[in-house]
């Protein structure tokens, strides 16, 4: 199996899963390089990608549900509009990556290096940012209601219209971070402290912490 061109080993897995696994094989290229390949529309459901280098790679509109990417290298890959919805993703470097309109759901990045990244519009509710490497990336009008970020670094990342509403930020570094007055962190969990480096004159007041609507 090893020998079939990727293109071939797509064929086999799109039976694998059109046949509910009676049919074609489950792709499993762990470790392999297809660094700057393109392929769009893909469904990669259930596949084995860990450890795969996809730098660069064109994969937009990328079905991913469910897929092992433990490790793998996606630095500058354009994913825009890809669903990532209980993949493993684990130790996946996506510095620099397309990610606008992803679909993250609660994906496990706690210390991810996400630096640099386009995540405009992209679905990370209740994701585990814990920690995470986010400076310098564009999360505008993206939905991280109920994401964990505590001690996340965002410093000089492009938040305006982001929904952080329900999430938890104690200790994130938000120093530069661009906002607006639709950057919504009602009811998010943050202290004064958390905001020293944020013009929250700029929200409005429904959608200032607890903490900042109080004082």
């Amino acid at each position: 199996m090893e020998d079939f061109p990727l293109s071939k080993r797509l064929e086999l897995h799109a039976l694998w899963l059109k046949s509910k696994g009676a049919e074609g094989a489950c792709l499993d290229v762990m470790g392999q390089s297809f660094r700057g390949i393109h392929t769009h529309d893909a469904d990669l459901t259930g596949a084995c990608l860990a450890d795969v280098d996809l730098r660069r790679a064109e994969m937009i509109n990328t079905n991913f549900i469910g897929s092992d990417l433990r490790g793998a290298d996606l630095r500058g890959a354009h994913l825009e509009g890809s669903d990532f919805s209980a993949a493993s993703l684990k130790g996946v470097r996506f510095r620099g990556a397309k990610l606008n309109k992803a679909n993250l759901q609660y994906a496990e990045l706690a210390f991810a290096d996400l630096r640099d990244t386009t995540l405009a519009e992209a679905n990370l509710i209740e994701a585990d940012l814990m920690c995470a490497k986010l400076r310098g990336v564009d999360m505008s009008n993206a939905s991280l209601r109920g994401a964990y970020l505590c001690g996340a670094d965002l410093r000089g990342a492009i938040l305006t219209g982001t929904d952080f509403s329900y999430a938890s930020l104690l200790g994130a570094s938000l120093k530069g971070a661009k906002i607006d007055r639709n950057t919504n962190f009602s009811n998010a969990d943050a202290s004064s402290e958390d905001f020293r480096d944020v013009d929250s004159t700029i929200l409005k007041m429904e959608n200032l912490p607890a903490s900042l609507s109080v004082e």
